[in-house]
Parts: structure tokens; sequence; C-alpha cells
């Protein structure tokens, strides 16, 4: 019988991210190495590195079977959108992605270093990107914290429970309607 680790840390340099998946790691991490039910992705801040986060997301889920398609479907948009931002919006040179699982919910957390290019808080500027607006709309909770030092972690919470996972998946099936025929 195999055990679960509790914690898990993939670090990839920027040439690994490039290359992707052409290397090593790659490989390793598609044996199993994401079963650990806290996981943390250190990606380096290169526009690449958004499919290579939602791709080592997709395996996480995997490997946790997490089936239901609206918890997969909304962890995924969640981690895409969150990278995104933190590669466009802040002169960061690192991205961290933080996946915890428990019974009743997924924590997303992706972490930069905090340097802005343009000061904009998504809970109190009206002219905010719709990406941050989706992710608020499909989650259970979502929230910002700054350190002292300038680090800013953005964190989401999905609930596991298959009432809330199908009303997320309902919600963003309407947003992704609805955003299509804005642009």
């Amino acid at each position: 019988m195999s055990t679960t680790r509790a914690y898990a840390c993939i670090a990839l340099t920027p040439q690994e991210v490039e290359r992707w998946p052409d290397t090593p790691v790659a490989s390793v991490l598609a044996t199993g190495r994401l079963r650990s039910r806290s996981t943390t992705l250190r990606l380096p801040a290169v526009d690449r590195a958004v499919p290579v986060c939602r791709y080592l997301t997709r395996l996480w889920l995997d490997q946790q079977h997490l089936t239901d398609e609206g918890v997969r479907h909304t962890t995924l948009l969640i981690t895409t959108e969150l990278a995104t931002n933190a590669i466009l919006h802040t002169n960061s040179s690192v991205i961290t992605t933080d996946l915890q699982q428990n019974r009743s919910h997924l924590r997303i957390q992706m972490r930069d270093q905090g340097t802005e290019r343009t000061v904009r808080h998504w809970h109190g500027d009206s002219g905010f990107g719709r990406g941050l607006g989706i992710v608020a709309n499909c989650t259970r909770a979502l929230g910002t914290h700054v350190e002292r030092d300038g680090t800013r972690t953005i964190w989401a919470t999905i609930s596991l429970t298959p009432r809330r996972a199908s009303l997320s998946r309902t919600a963003s099936t309407h947003r992704a309607q609805t955003t299509d025929e804005v642009t």
C-alpha cells in the first residue's frame, strides 16, 4: 500500500519551463510526485509558466482522484488567472502556487514578489480586469494578503461538496458564455 506524502514542492528553472515537457522532471512528475494533499509549484515568472502551471495543476488533480468536472474546471481556471495576473501585473521573477486539499475544499494560493507594475486592487477598484472578477464569482472565498516585504498572496477556496461544485460549474459556464459575447 502506498502512502500519501503530506507535502511536495516542485521548483522549475527557466530552462525547464521553456523546454517543457521535454525535460527529465516532467517524466518524474508523471509517475506520481504530486500525490501529496499539499503541493507547492515554484516557477519563473515568464509567459510560458502559465501553461506549465496549468498542466501541473491538472496532474495534481488527477493524482488526488478529483474527477468532478466542475471542480477541475474551476481549479484550472483559477490557477490560470492567478498565474497570468502575477506574471503580467508584477515585476516578480518567481511565482509560487500552493495547492491544498482537505475533505471539504481546495485552496489555491498564488504568491508573487509584490512589485506591482500598476497599483490596482481587485476589491477596491471598479476598473479591475475581468480575470479576478471571474475568479471571485466561482469561488467559495477569495482574499489577498500582503507581507511587510511586499510579497503578495492571493488565495481562493473551492468547495468539494457536490452541490457547491455543480453551482460553480453552472456559474462558470454562464460567465464563459457572457465573456464570449462581450469580446
